[in-house]
């Protein structure tokens, strides 16, 4: 069922329901059911309106529709919807149905490590590491939508021109990839640019990150010269444990990216290499006390110097997400708006109602699972199978002074603009590629207000 402001939109079981009200849903009024079922179920963001997003709007990513697409069975067995038509009101019940893929199955109900023969997907073993189970449920389109890009010339299958190839777009889904990311982005906006785009728009919604911030950084640098520091500082967890792996990181140069790898940092505010173990561990006892930043790798430094500067100042750019931007990507458009003042757009939420354009900046975790396996013999074993999730680190805002104001996790960073999902624009985000490049050339002065329940199920 689809809801067109209060009414229904696209019945396709019914389609005699379509422009019905909806004023209830079992038995309370339709859009505090949805605001109860965003704060009580869904936990992947601190904001309402975020999570409001994600009970509702539609979009190509698991994370979103979930009212209506549950990840957990539902309490009851229907749902009933009061229905206000022109010619009568009436209460309709539908049944809840599952979907069952082997895919969804093998990922989040068997750890193939409990057992005796391995779980095949087609020819390929199936893993069960978390990163993987993440990444397969945010890559995999349970929604099955296909929207309609009609107001936008694509370039490339995430690249786009609008406004008479004035302005490009440029859809950025995840962080994830590495230098394959890196490689893609920085020829895309080659090509925006070679076009002689003069605005550049950056949707970033549905964008659940990845596991290396030097995409991050390195997109930061491929937009806009370096300046140090050139992203936010973090701070990591140490004790007893990982101190050894810290020294041993370091006195055998490694190379390989690991958290407690003082190799793959850079310190702050300075950016310069740390000089030892003991600069990178500080005094504190639970946390590192030298504030450290990610570099980048030789080859993605050749890379960098190898792309030619965009004609793109900050005035050009313009952010736009549903507030569902994660993580890695949290942290590009926090910055980006923090320190080159890239204005930004939040999409849906809560009518009137400040909403954040990103979620969950700068924290890495790991399990109980990860340091059994790293302490080898040293630690007993540990349940599989639910198990324990621990901060590792945390990343903090700071000011022109490169003092640190607070961990991101909990600071609120509202967007600059909103916009409202509508009947038309949820279903061709073009449009609202459209409204964001109007902001862009100073033409709309005020916010865009639409009912909440403009939102579609």
């Amino acid at each position: 069922m689809k809801i067109k402001r209060k009414q229904v939109f696209d019945d396709k079981l019914d389609p005699s329901n379509n422009d019905c009200e909806v004023t209830e849903i079992d038995g309370n009024p339709a859009l505090q059911t949805i605001i109860d079922f965003a704060n009580d179920n869904i936990a992947y963001s601190k904001d309402l309106g975020v999570r409001f997003n994600m009970a509702l709007s539609p979009s190509i990513g698991t994370f979103s529709q979930l009212f209506t697409l549950r990840e957990d069975l539902p309490e009851n067995s229907n749902v009933t919807y009061n229905l206000k038509c022109p010619e009568k009101s009436y209460t309709l019940t539908r049944k809840w149905s599952v979907a069952f893929t082997n895919t969804a199955f093998e990922s989040f109900c068997f750890d193939i490590r409990n057992n005796s023969a391995k779980i095949k997907s087609g020819d390929k073993p199936t893993e069960s590491t978390s990163s993987y189970r993440f990444k397969a449920s945010a890559l995999g389109n349970k929604n099955n939508i296909k929207l309609n890009i009609e107001h936008a010339e694509p370039v490339d299958d995430i690249f786009y021109l609008i406004n008479n190839g004035t302005v490009g777009v440029a859809v950025i889904p995840d962080e994830s990839d590495g230098y394959w990311y890196m490689q893609r982005l920085a020829d895309g906006l080659a090509q925006l640019n070679q076009l002689n785009t003069e605005k550049l728009i950056l949707d970033m919604s549905n964008n659940f990150g990845g596991d290396d911030t030097s995409v991050s950084i390195f997109t930061t640098l491929l937009l806009f010269q370096s300046r140090k520091p050139y992203f936010f500082p973090t701070s990591i967890n140490i004790n007893n444990f990982t101190i050894p792996v810290i020294k041993k990181n370091f006195d055998t140069h490694s190379d390989e990216f690991d958290i407690y790898n003082p190799y793959s940092y850079l310190s702050f505010p300075s950016g310069e290499p740390f000089k030892n173990a003991s600069e990178f561990i500080g005094p504190l006892t639970n946390l590192t006390s030298s504030l450290h930043l990610n570099t980048l790798y030789p080859d993605e430094l050749q890379l960098l110097n190898n792309t030619s500067p965009f004609r793109w100042t900050s005035d050009d750019i313009i952010i736009i997400t549903n507030g569902f931007c994660v993580d890695k990507c949290a942290l590009l458009t926090l910055f980006l708006s923090k320190f080159y003042k890239v204005k930004t757009i939040a999409v849906g939420g809560l009518l009137d109602t400040p909403m954040s354009f990103s979620t969950n900046p700068g924290g890495s975790i790991t399990s109980t699972n990860v340091i059994a396996h790293s302490a080898g013999d040293k630690t007993p074993d540990l349940p599989e199978i639910n198990e324990l999730i621990l901060t590792i680190r945390e990343a903090y805002d700071f000011n022109n002074d490169n003092i640190t104001t607070g961990v991101l996790e909990y600071l609120f960073k509202p967007a600059d603009y909103r916009l409202y999902y509508n009947e038309k624009n949820a279903w061709d985000l073009s449009l609202l590629w459209v409204d964001a490049a109007n902001l862009l050339n100073k033409k709309l002065y005020f916010f865009f207000f639409f009912n909440n329940s403009s939102f579609f199920n």
